[in-house]
Order: structure tokens, then C-alpha cells, then sequence
């Protein structure tokens, strides 16, 4: 089998369970008609899937199931791939001058996720967090980062949502939220609390030993996302990474901006 008929057996194979799963089931008619598939090709992807134990067919009824659920993830949406496609080269054309790295990191609910990171492509010491992984909102440079920048209905919310998650007054969460809002405002960029050790659990339990700095990204008024530029904590370098590059971590979010 070529490449190209390769390519061409996985599309049919996902539009075949797209369909099955969009049923719940299905005979063979059925599928034929919704995928437009010839019936061999049809069968032949039907029995390699049951093979995988990807689909099923009841002897009851002989109709076809799915045997797994394809979930789509939020962090693997449209906006969010084009926002790599956008962000990504100018995160490593500002990791080539600068040196430290850089993630991409998106709201989600309550939390941010990471979207990418050219950590890997920095050829230093750093920890490699887990693409998709959650990052806190209240402590980390790219969470104060957005929350400094969203619009203020969207902070309120915010705060009411994770008032409730923390079991904390919504008065107070809403204080510290103007608290970090302020001081962002005043320096012109995001830093971590210094409590934060670049997970939820407590600094003495888990710590990636970094530091950041973090601005949006602006498309108008919407924040996109957040980027950061990252770096060894031990190495005491925030002033100088501030002097040296905050106008160019800025020009970068700008670029992204301007480009979606």
C-alpha cells in the first residue's frame, strides 16, 4: 500500500467511526450511504477495525457499534491548532535570541493549559512539563498574566468559579485577583508567586525550580493566550531578563496577535 492510499485508508477509518459513533449503531446500509464508501472498502475497514476492537457487531441484531468513544479535546481544537501554527515560530525565533524558553498557555475553564513549549528545543537543564497539563490561574506568570488583561465580567466570573473550587469567600478571591491585577498593570508583565513551584501541590512537595515572566496575547480586547519566557531560578535573572528582553517577549505576543 502506498503513502498516499495509506493516508487515505485512516481518513476513511475515522469518518467511518465519526459516523458509527454519531449513531450509537448502525447496519451495513447505513454506513454505506452516510460514508458514500464502496461496500469492499467498507467491510474491509469494518472488520480491520473489529480486529483493533474499535467496533463490534452484535449477533443479536447484526448492527455495527463503537467500541471506543473519540472524545475531542478542547486543547486540540481548530483555534487552538492555528494558534500553534501562529505562536510557534515566534516562540523559537525568541528562543534562538534569547536563549531561555517559552510556553504557550491558553485558558480553560478555571485553569490554564499548556498548549506548547519549545522547552525541548532549548537544549538546557529545564523541566519539561506534560503538553496539555493545568496550570494554575492565581499563581502562575501566565495565569496573572491573563487575568491582569481579561474584561472585568470575565474576572468576576472567574473569581465566583474559583471561590467555589477552593472553598474560599468569593469576597476574598476577588481581592487577591485586583491585588495581582494592579501589580501586573504597574510592572507591564506577569511574574509567579514565589509560593509557586509550577504545580498545585505545595513548593516543599513539588518544585521545577523555575522562574517566569509572562504577558497576553491581544487579539483586540480577547485574550488569546499567554506567553512566557522561562529560566532557571537559581540563576537569580530577573532583572536582567526584564532589562534585556521584556520588549521582545512583548513584540512576540504582539506578532502572534497580529497574525490571528
Amino acid at each position: 500500500m502506498g503513502a498516499d492510499e495509506s493516508v487515505r485508508s485512516v481518513s476513511r477509518a475515522l469518518t467511518l467511526m465519526r459516523v458509527l459513533q454519531a449513531r450509537g449503531k448502525a447496519t451495513l446500509a447505513e454506513l454505506q450511504r452516510e460514508t458514500s464508501l464502496p461496500k469492499p472498502t467498507l467491510l474491509r475497514l469494518l472488520h480491520t477495525l473489529e480486529q483493533e476492537r474499535a467496533v463490534w457487531r452484535a449477533e443479536g441484531d447484526g448492527l455495527w457499534r463503537p467500541a471506543l468513544q473519540m472524545v475531542p479535546t478542547r486543547i486540540l481544537s481548530p483555534a487552538h491548532q492555528r494558534l500553534i501554527e501562529v505562536a510557534m515560530p515566534v516562540l523559537e525565533s525568541l528562543r534562538a535570541r534569547i536563549v531561555w524558553p517559552s510556553d504557550l498557555a491558553v485558558r480553560d475553564g478555571s485553569a490554564m493549559r499548556l498548549l506548547e513549549t519549545t522547552r525541548r528545543n532549548s537544549g538546557l537543564a529545564v523541566n519539561r512539563d506534560e503538553i496539555g497539563m493545568a496550570i494554575g490561574m492565581l499563581r502562575s506568570a501566565v495565569g496573572r498574566a491573563y487575568l491582569a488583561h481579561c474584561p472585568a465580567p470575565e474576572r468576576e466570573r472567574l473569581a465566583r468559579r474559583l471561590a467555589r473550587e477552593s472553598k474560599r469567600a468569593p469576597d476574598t478571591v476577588s481581592a487577591e485577583m485586583e491585588a495581582i491585577r494592579l501589580a501586573v498593570q504597574r510592572r507591564g508583565y506577569a511574574t509567579r508567586d514565589p509560593r509557586f513551584g509550577g504545580h498545585d501541590e505545595a513548593i516543599e512537595r513539588f518544585d521545577d525550580q523555575l522562574a517566569a515572566i509572562a504577558v497576553p496575547v491581544l487579539h483586540g480586547k480577547e485574550v488569546l493566550a499567554c506567553i512566557n519566557v522561562v529560566w532557571l531560578r537559581r540563576f537569580d535573572a530577573q532583572a536582567r531578563i526584564v532589562s534585556r528582553h521584556l520588549a521582545q517577549l512583548k513584540a512576540g505576543a504582539a506578532a502572534i496577535g497580529a497574525q490571528w
